[in-house]
C-alpha cells in the first residue's frame, strides 16, 4: 500500500510517528496532508531515495534501517534529465508510471511482464512457423499470436519459467523489464553484449534500470505517419503522442496509458516544474 497526499488512517499515524522520531516534523493526526507531504520529502533527500513525497515500499524501508543501495537516488534522475536535456519531471513520471515507481519485487527479483505473442514470434523466427504452432497449441498461454494471459508480479515468472524450458533466449527477450518495463528484445540495439547480459543489468540496480531506459530513449526510432522520428527527439519538443506510440504502442489510448502519465505527471509536477535542466 502506497500513502500519499490523503491518505488516512493508523498507517499514516505511524509514518507520522516514525517521521518525528527521526527529526521530521509534522502532525501526528493520522492525515496526510502538506506537512507530511513535506517532511516525507525532506526524509527521502536525506537518505538519498526519490523524493516524491509517496511512502512506499522503498521509503518503509529507508525507514526502518535497512539498505536500500539497489535503489534509484534523486541524483540518478537529475543525472539523467541532464544527459537527455529534458525537464527532470518527464523522466519522474516515467519511472512513476511504470512498475509503479520501483522496479523489483519483495523477493528481490526485477518486476517482469512476460509477453506470450513475443514468445510466438521469436520462436517462429528461430524454428519456423510450424514450430512455433506446434508450442501455441500446447502453451496457449506462454505462446500465442495474440496478447494477454497476464497474471501480474511473481506470476509472471512462472510464465517466464515455463517460456525458458522452450527456449531461454527467446524467453528473456519475451519480457519487459525492470522499472521502465523495457523489453528485453530491445538487448542488441540498446548496446548489451548479450540478452544475458540485459537481463543481469535489470537485477543489479534500480540505476542500471534506469540506464537501460536511457539508452531506449537515445536510440529508439519509428515511422510515424509515413515519416521518419526519433523518440529522443519527440521527448525534447514533449511531443506526447509520438513518445507514447513510440514507447507504448500505437493503442497507447485504448490502454490507458495518457491517463497513467497525466495522473503522474499531475502529482509530481508541483514538486518538480520549475526545476530547470543544466
Amino acid at each position: 500500500m502506497i500513502l500519499k497526499y490523503g491518505s488516512l488512517g493508523l498507517e499514516v499515524l505511524s509514518l507520522q510517528k516514525s517521521l518525528n522520531r527521526l527529526g521530521f516534523s509534522c502532525p501526528m493526526v493520522g492525515e496526510f496532508k502538506a506537512e507530511t507531504e513535506k517532511a516525507v520529502i525532506a526524509f527521502q533527500l536525506k537518505v538519498g531515495l526519490v523524493a516524491d513525497g509517496k511512502v512506499g515500499d522503498k521509503t518503509r524501508l529507508a525507514l526502518s534501517g535497512a539498505d536500500t543501495s539497489k535503489y534509484l537516488k534523486d541524483q540518478d534522475y537529475k543525472d539523467a534529465a541532464k544527459r537527455l536535456n529534458v525537464p527532470e519531471l518527464i523522466i519522474r513520471t516515467f519511472g512513476a508510471v511504470e512498475g509503479l515507481g520501483c522496479g523489483f519485487l519483495d523477493d528481490g527479483r526485477p518486476k517482469i511482464l512476460y509477453e506470450r505473442h513475443r514468445m510466438y514470434f521469436y520462436l517462429k523466427q528461430k524454428y519456423g512457423e510450424d514450430y512455433a504452432k506446434q508450442q501455441a497449441v500446447k502453451t496457449p498461454n506462454i505462446v500465442n499470436t495474440l496478447t494477454g494471459g497476464y497474471v501480474g508480479n511473481s506470476g509472471e515468472y512462472a510464465r517466464l519459467e515455463q517460456a525458458k524450458q522452450i527456449d531461454l533466449e527467446c524467453a528473456l527477450q519475451s519480457c519487459s523489464w525492470g522499472q521502465f518495463q523495457i523489453m528485453g528484445e530491445n538487448f542488441k540495439a540498446l548496446g548489451y553484449s548479450s540478452i544475458q547480459d540485459f537481463v543481469q543489468q535489470q537485477y543489479d540496480s534500480e540505476s542500471k534500470q534506469l540506464d537501460a531506459f536511457l539508452r531506449f530513449v537515445e536510440t529508439k526510432t519509428g515511422i510515424i505517419n509515413a515519416k521518419p522520428v526519433k523518440l529522443l527527439d519527440a521527448l525534447q519538443a514533449e511531443n506526447w503522442d509520438v513518445v507514447f506510440t513510440l514507447y507504448n504502442g500505437a493503442n497507447y489510448k485504448k490502454l490507458g496509458y495518457q491517463a497513467k502519465f497525466q495522473k503522474q505527471w499531475d502529482h509530481l509536477q508541483p514538486i518538480y516544474g520549475e526545476e530547470a535542466v543544466a
